[in-house]
């Protein structure tokens, strides 16, 4: 080769080659590339590991650049003439003297450098038999050419060599001294002893505060202009908030530990109150002690749209669907504001407290996770950034495909409704009963309507008689053009509509009945079939379920999966987002009945004001 191009061609035909591989990093080393070099390195396809000569070369070529390939083994000390001898020079460091066999054993003459050592600086080179070529020791940095000098040699001599090793004894080697390593270990030693140090003067900050509680208060429900969510009237302790105290610095005795412990601590009288309180963070009141493992790390406060309640395990149920983006709710910007505030509500969960959140629309029920997940850093943001792109995009609105799987509910014979029909935050609060979530925070757009479906016996029967059909009948022309043509026309007012929004910085216009739109904008009405024959031995037709339906369903769910466990029931918290002139009195009824049954407050909220009270955004 007689030139770099050439050397690049033949790593292209020939690239498990280390001996043209070599050559190219060298002149990308010459080039100043070292990147490139690097490149060249790691792109090696051969599975073998690399020759030992060439990761020295390599070595030398990463580590020192264009100096390594100016650098050349300087050729071992002559032989002194016998008639005046002298004292031998020591060795030069990463030389070894060669014995050669002759005659007089005691004699050890340095070989010169072979022309592979002068490409390599030495490797399996130095091991080969035959006398090297002499050659001077260049007094300038090599020509361009080099590397093809080199490398034509190298090939030459791989070619004459028939396998044939001599391998001798190092007899003057020389062992450089240990370096001593007892400063570094004494250094760590004492970073040591003053971290531990210092953890313990922390520790040591704790006090002990015993404040005198307060009389029991009577909490009673009071009638507001706005009544927006139930309360009710119980007689409660009141919470005391464990503060830091004043004297915390001051030296006293406590009772602490490191790890969960088996030793179980007494409970004491509720009328002392005895708490622990500290100035560390995640240390948390426990009886009379303190553990850092506790049940007070796993309950959480939330604040659920102006609701507040608590829980270990919490589970968020939220309406994806396309009647929460409607104009009259505020569009895209409330729903936003809704995620926002979800998101927040997980910031401040406990890192012990396990939830989840359950997204609905229809029959899909898609959770953030299979089962609920503590509420560790990773999991709170991973949660977040999954809800961020719900409904953002007017082209995908509600629950697509790309969302995943559906969770499935079970069946049980004590409940009235099969897991086939349900659907909505119904079939969301099944799976968190499943769960045995001890809280389920709901905001929801409305009642969801569902159906029942025929039973496995009438689906038998069918299929052993089945249904003769009928003829559908016929559409008028004129009446079906009249339609199509008002289709035509509202589209094109909608297209129209969304982008002069658009232009205004405004949320698109979000439809959940394009019919109805239809409707209201011509005055024309769907075409209808006339004439034609009814079938027979059609299906039956299925009683429909009801809210009364859906709170039965709920409280069998709280019996099977808590109350038969022995476990607490859990609380049902529900916000119900309307139209800002939305009025459903018979749904607002049904929620305030599941609510007030399921330990749960109703909150309801009319419009993007009602909802920007609460969120604060």
């Amino acid at each position: 080769m007689k030139d770099a191009d050439s050397i690049f061609e033949a790593l292209e035909k020939t690239p498990e080659d280390w001996n043209v591989r070599i050559l190219a990093i060298e002149e990308m080393i010459q080039r100043g590339d070292v990147f490139g070099a690097r490149k060249l390195v790691r792109e090696d396809p051969s599975g073998s590991a690399t020759p030992p000569e060439i990761q020295v070369r390599l070595h030398e070529l990463l580590t020192k650049g264009a100096a390594a390939l100016a650098e050349k083994p300087e050729p071992g000390p002559e032989e002194a003439p016998p008639s005046t001898p002298e004292p031998p020079e020591p060795p030069e460091p990463r030389e070894e003297p060669v014995a050669e066999e002759s005659d007089a054993p005691e004699k050890v003459e340095s070989k010169k450098p072979s022309p592979f050592e002068e490409s390599y600086g030495g490797g399996l080179g130095a091991l080969m038999e035959g006398e090297p070529e002499a050659k001077p020791l260049p007094s300038a940095p090599p020509l361009p050419d080099a590397p093809e000098i080199r490398f034509e040699k190298a090939i030459a001599r791989w070619r004459e060599y028939d396998g044939n090793l001599n391998l001798v004894p190092n007899e003057n080697a020389v062992l450089p001294d240990r370096i001593s390593t007892a400063p570094d270990r004494v250094s760590s030693i004492s970073l040591a002893l003053l971290a531990h140090a210092l953890i313990f003067f922390l520790i040591g900050l704790v006090a002990v505060n015993m404040p005198r509680p307060k009389p029991p208060q009577l909490v009673v429900s009071v009638v507001h202009e706005r009544q927006t969510e139930l309360i009710t009237p119980r007689i409660t302790k009141p919470n005391l908030e464990i503060k830091p105290a004043a004297a915390a610095a001051q030296a006293v005795d406590v009772i602490a530990s490191i790890e969960g412990s088996t030793f179980e601590i007494p409970d004491v009288d509720n009328s002392e109150n005895t708490f622990v309180s500290s100035i560390l963070p995640g240390v948390q009141p426990k009886g009379i002690g303190m553990d850092f493992f506790t049940e007070a790390t796993q309950a959480s406060d939330v604040n659920f749209f102006g609701i507040s309640g608590s829980g270990r395990k919490i589970v968020f149920v939220i309406d994806a669907t396309p009647f929460m983006l409607v104009d009259e709710k505020g569009g895209m910007t409330a729903y936003n504001n809704v995620k926002d505030e979800v998101g927040v509500m997980l910031a401040n969960l406990n890192r012990a407290t396990h939830f989840n959140i359950l997204l609905y629309h229809g029959r899909k029920v898609i959770p953030f996770r299979k089962e609920p997940v503590p509420g560790l850093p990773s999991n709170l943001r991973q949660a977040i950034e999954w809800l961020t792109p719900l409904n953002r995009d007017y082209e995908k609105l509600g629950l697509t495909n790309e969302w995943g799987y559906s969770l499935d509910v079970a069946d049980h014979e004590d409940l009235p409704l099969r897991s086939v029909d349900l659907a909505h935050y119904t079939k969301a609060i099944q799976k968190a009963a499943e769960w045995q979530a001890s809280a389920v925070f709901c905001i929801v757009s409305g009642y969801g309507n569902m159906t029942r479906s025929l039973t496995p016996e009438m689906k038998k029967k069918m299929e052993e008689n089945p249904p003769t059909p009928g003829t559908p009948g016929t559409i008028d022309p004129q009446e079906k053009k009249a339609w199509d043509k008002a289709v035509a026309e509202t589209r094109a007012w909608l297209t129209k509509e969304n982008a002069a929004r658009q232009e205004k910085g405004i949320d698109p216009k979000v439809v959940t009945n394009f019919n109805q739109l239809v409707v209201d904008r011509t005055g024309v009405r769907p075409p209808r079939r006339r004439g034609g024959t009814p079938g027979s031995g059609n299906p039956p037709r299925m009683p429909g379920i009801g809210p009364e339906d859906v709170e039965d369903q709920i409280e069998e769910l709280v019996k099977l999966h808590y109350k038969e466990p022995g476990l607490d029931e859990p609380s049902v918290h529900m916000v119900l987002f309307l139209g800002e002139d939305e009025r459903i009195q018979s749904e607002e009824d049904h929620f305030r009945r599941l609510t007030r049954k399921n330990r749960g407050k109703l909150k309801v909220l009319r419009g993007l004001s009602a909802l920007q009270d609460v969120t604060g955004q």
